[in-house]
């Protein structure tokens, strides 16, 4: 099953989806990220990817 909508954070390593550990700012704004997209109309298995500058 496709999800329904999702976020990839471009040059994010595996296993850190929400960013490097204990970096508040960054996981912050990919959580702000995220539930953004859920206001958004999309096609499932659509996957946005997200630019982080700090990362």
């Amino acid at each position: 099953m496709r999800p329904p909508r999702a976020i990839h954070p471009k040059g994010f390593q595996f296993g850190h989806s929400l960013g490097k550990p204990n970096d508040v700012k960054t996981q912050m704004k990919v959580l702000e990220t995220a539930l953004a997209e859920l206001m958004e109309r999309q096609e499932p298995g659509n996957i946005h990817e997200v630019h982080f500058p700090s990362y």
